[in-house]
């Protein structure tokens, strides 16, 4: 599949899509989940901070706020049960420069059509059963390669009836009060059955996730994946959204007492309550109005990519040729 072709699959996708015949060389390709996890313990001198929780049911989700963390070799995810374990754990939603330069050799998305993404890349690896809670992300769209494992992904469409929630806060992501991972009740996701979409990615595939889809996502066995998240030109107003929830909730904050704040912000928000946090959202919103007002393209060192450029039909098409290449 040629990568210019996959480009405009990416940037036009109205609906999931999964890429199933891509082969991309990456090094990690070329090693089995073991041997990756060995030189990752091998180039690392402490032991990994994982995050996780304990396998229970309950009402709501498993908030970030509520794991607890263990320290353990990178290793060790692999001597976990696929089946059922008392614990998951995560070493989630991290840069790729965390990584060992061995672990993440080769990694970047040319071959999807974008060989200027090399640095803006996270990784996911975990046991079974460690997962996201549902929600959607605010800015663009989202690209993810599966290395080693199964994952499972459970999308649906922005008009899905969820029960949004900005409690707990985090920028760039709206979560649903809807338990997916442990519902206590299945009455909770009627209305949505028939909106779901659903897939499980297997090693060397990989899948498009439009603008705001929600989606839950859980690993079905040990697993490794690598995203990234393309910004898109249309993205201002979100921005702007954005921006005026972040200040809301500084603002709510501060009249909390500070042992109060865990309840409001997951935990990789804390540090939004800083002086310098605060004046840099005013200022960060009154250059987002301008260029509104302006009607300008938001200027920054983040590349932001058009989308919506061509028809259904020139979609349709493209995909049919696409497949055809592959097959």
């Amino acid at each position: 599949m040629e990568a210019e072709k996959l480009r405009d699959i990416v940037l036009n996708a109205q609906q999931p899509y999964v890429i199933t015949k891509k082969k991309l060389p990456w090094n990690c390709f070329e090693l089995t989940l073991e041997e990756w996890c060995h030189l990752f313990d091998s180039s690392s001198k402490d032991l990994t901070p994982f995050a996780g929780s304990t396998v229970s049911s309950g009402c709501s989700p498993q908030w970030e706020r509520q794991r607890t963390e263990v320290r353990m070799k990178m290793s060790d995810i692999c001597k976990l049960s696929s089946s059922v374990p008392e614990r998951w754990n995560s070493f989630s939603y991290r840069n790729i420069h965390e990584l060992p330069e061995v672990c993440r050799r080769g990694v970047n998305f040319a071959p999807f059509g974008f060989p200027e993404v090399e640095d803006d890349v996270t990784f996911w690896v975990g046991s079974a059963n460690a997962h996201t809670p549902c929600h959607y992300d605010t800015y663009g769209c989202n690209i993810v390669v599966q290395v080693y494992g199964r994952k499972s992904w459970i999308l649906l469409p922005p008009d899905a009836k969820l029960t949004s929630t900005r409690i707990p806060f985090e920028e760039s992501s709206v979560y649903s009060k809807e338990n997916f991972y442990s519902p206590s009740s299945y009455a909770q996701l009627v209305g949505v059955e028939n909106q779901v979409y659903h897939t499980v990615l297997e090693p060397g595939m990989a899948l498009i996730v439009p603008p705001k889809w929600w989606h839950f996502v859980e690993n079905l066995e040990p697993s490794l994946n690598f995203n990234t998240w393309l910004s898109l030109e249309k993205d201002v107003d979100s921005h702007i959204s954005e921006c005026i929830t972040k200040i809301l909730v500084q603002d709510i904050c501060n009249g909390l007492p500070k042992d109060m704040h865990q309840f409001v912000l997951n935990p990789n928000e804390d540090e939004i309550l800083s002086q310098s946090s605060i004046d840099e959202s005013y200022e960060i919103l009154n250059y987002l109005l301008n260029l509104k007002r302006t009607n300008k393209q938001l200027c920054s060192d983040l590349k932001r990519y058009p989308s919506g450029y061509i028809s259904s039909d020139e979609f349709g098409k493209l995909v049919e040729a696409c497949e055809s290449e592959s097959v």
